[in-house]
């Protein structure tokens, strides 16, 4: 039996490099054929790696190779993050989910909503305060300056809006104030719903960046480096690209197939010493081999290689659906989208929980606790495109069997 089980584990094995193979060459093609510039992907599976592979430039107009450790704007994968980075707070007693956000920051006691469109559109109080639960799940009312005529001319003039480096370009460039002015701007605005009330992606994420230096009293980016990505060896990961690795940092590219042009170029780019604005939505930087740490620690229930991040509990409630009774089919935990997805194939497919996000440079992943499995794919377009990403992640996902 232990020889029968051995010769089926190592054809288990066999079929998966063999898939692993077809995902380097779809990113090779992906790269001849224009669709991106450089990109890298990652599989870990059962406590390693078992797939890394880059592939173009990371920096076409000097011929500068993309690679494992190049260091890519990850704009929305900061939101994982900062989410534990808040837990771990929790964990310690310094809020609770349903604390009202104006307990903390007393501006907000004032905010108001919109309701109704138009001629009809009128202001009106809050029904129930924004908690602090609504930021997580995107639940708080904040948009990023779209969704209602009014709240976006709200956004620009409280300067809440992110802007193009230069005329023409993606607006790529978060606002420019600090987190805890920027805190008491969205106060100011008018929600476009009542909090609650339903899923409106935006700048949730960046109040709860504030809220983390207010429980903390540290800056966000100080207390993000002391309680995750130092513990976690993200060496190359941060709000600014950490002086050591400007010379992996990668240029960023915008345009359709084949017509990429310059966004914007790593030797001078505002990202090397970072903004004024922390973002916690939006803001960091790393590196695909820095953010599997991240992940491994998430895939091992808060915990890595004998260092607990956060306790076992903990990250199952991140992964819970936090927009029951919300509105729609749409799954949110705290700080990651949910669903359902398919793996394996013939008579080895079968089905699990999959939660993870991307990023408007197009970086992108996700995590499969029942296998214990997750995916990282990263490249730099804005806006984002995830066509690559979806081939590649879509291919390797049918050689994940229930057995391996």
């Amino acid at each position: 039996m232990d020889s029968l089980l051995k010769r089926s584990s190592l054809r288990m094995d066999e079929v998966a490099a063999r898939y692993y193979r077809d995902a380097a060459e779809m990113l090779d093609r992906a790269v001849s054929a224009g669709e991106l510039v450089g990109g890298a992907h990652l599989a870990f599976r059962n406590d390693k790696v078992v797939h890394l592979h880059a592939a173009g430039l990371r920096d076409r107009e000097n011929r500068r190779p993309f690679a494992p450790d190049t260091v890519v704007r990850i704009y929305s994968m900061t939101k994982p993050i900062v989410a534990v980075a808040a837990l771990t707070l929790w964990e310690a007693g310094k809020f609770r989910l349903e604390d009202p956000v104006s307990a903390y920051i007393p501006a907000f006691a004032k905010t108001i909503a919109l309701e109704g469109t138009g001629a009809n559109q009128k202001k009106v109080p809050l029904k129930r305060p924004i908690l602090v639960r609504d930021l997580f799940r995107h639940t708080s009312g904040y948009s990023y300056g779209n969704g209602d005529p009014s709240y976006s001319e709200a956004v620009v003039r409280e300067g809440l809006i992110y802007h193009s480096r230069e005329k023409g370009l993606p607006a790529m460039l978060p606002p420019q104030m600090t987190i805890e002015k920027g805190a008491d701007a969205m106060a100011r605005l008018p929600l476009l719903h009542q909090p609650g009330e339903k899923f409106t992606y935006g700048l949730s994420m960046d109040l709860l960046g504030r809220l983390v230096e207010v429980w903390s009293g540290s800056p966000l980016d100080e207390f993000v480096l002391r309680t995750i990505t130092a513990p976690l060896g993200m060496n190359d990961t941060g709000f600014a690209v950490p002086t050591r690795a400007r010379n992996r940092f990668a240029s960023c590219y915008t345009g359709p197939t084949g017509k990429l042009i310059l966004a914007d170029a790593a030797d001078n780019s505002p990202f090397l010493k970072g903004f004024e604005f922390l973002s916690g939505g939006g803001g960091m930087m790393s590196t695909i081999k820095d953010y599997a740490r991240f992940c491994q620690m998430l895939i091992g229930d808060g915990s890595i290689e004998g260092r607990r991040i956060l306790r076992l509990d903990t990250v199952r409630m991140m992964r819970e659906d936090q927009l029951k009774g919300v509105s729609g089919p749409f799954r949110f935990g705290l700080g990651f989208a949910i669903d359902d997805t398919d793996l394996g194939e013939g008579p080895t497919a079968w089905k699990a929980l999959r939660y993870g996000w991307g990023g408007f440079a197009s970086t992108e992943f996700h995590l499969i606790p029942d296998a214990k499995f997750f995916q990282i794919f990263v490249q730099q377009h804005v806006p984002d495109i995830h066509e690559t990403a979806t081939r590649v992640f879509n291919h390797i996902l049918k050689s994940v069997n229930r057995t391996a």
